[in-house]
């Protein structure tokens, strides 16, 4: 068999299953950003997305470790040193216990460039950051996917928890989207710039040409409330994987 070969066989059989778990996104407008937030979020601009379609939920440990088994993914950084959490103290190395590594626990520890492999195994992308935005808000106008109400326990992790919850534990936003907000940080596809609102385009942004950091959106378990908010913009170190950073895909 030819690599070429090989390559289709992986791709078919590991993206049969999931095209059923995706959710279509209709096109629109939107206003992206805030004003009298934080100076990243500025300004509020109107932006228009064409239709298409993101994953219902986060990338599950399951479903990336099926990507590694069929060879067209690289480990997550779950036991190898190379995986981190921010405490008061800075970054620190950390492994994920083994009872956070299966079924529907969201796959974390995986770096930017790992999670888009894993996309394009899949004939998928990541979401550009105005996509995912788009697919947050749902058509509303709300601080977080479940509307404005402060998170709570039965929204999103809370502490005590220090740790993530099983994908679609929680209820789905309008558009039918799981864990928009909280449960894990989720990369996207745009470098990160600060100032890239000011020059961003109307129609179907794709963010900044260039950066040393790319976009993660939506906060994570131990994200504060004003971080699981979805006009939030952060950012990570592509080349590193966080214990509260994963991801899902769109198309």
């Amino acid at each position: 068999m030819t690599a070429s070969h090989r390559f289709a066989l992986i791709l078919a059989i590991v993206t049969a299953p999931l095209c059923a778990q995706m959710a279509p996104v209709p096109g629109g407008s939107f206003t992206m950003g805030i004003d009298g937030g934080e100076p990243n979020q500025a300004p509020a601009h109107a932006v228009s997305i064409s239709p298409f379609h993101i994953d219902k939920t986060e990338v599950t440990f399951s479903q990336y470790d099926s990507c590694v088994r069929l060879g067209a993914c690289t480990p997550a950084h779950y036991d190898d040193g190379a995986c981190v959490i921010w405490t008061q103290q800075g970054f620190r190395n950390v492994r994920v216990p083994p009872a956070l590594r299966n079924g529907r626990y969201p796959v974390v520890c995986v770096t930017w460039f790992q999670a888009q492999a894993y996309c394009q195994a899949q004939g998928k992308r990541l979401p550009t950051e105005a996509q995912w935005e788009y697919a947050a808000l749902a058509g509303r106008s709300s601080q977080y996917s479940w509307g404005n109400e402060l998170p709570s326990a039965s929204r999103c992790p809370q502490p005590p928890a220090n740790r993530p919850e099983k994908t679609a534990s929680f209820a789905p936003n309008p558009w039918g989207l799981y864990d928009m907000t909280g449960n894990v940080w989720e990369w996207a596809a745009d470098h990160y710039d600060p100032d890239y609102y000011t020059a961003s385009p109307q129609s179907d942004p794709q963010g900044a040409e260039v950066g040393q950091y790319r976009v993660i959106r939506g906060g994570g378990w131990y994200s504060t409330a004003s971080q699981l908010q979805i006009k939030n913009r952060h950012w990570f170190e592509p080349n590193f994987g966080e214990v509260s950073v994963g991801f899902r895909c769109a198309h």
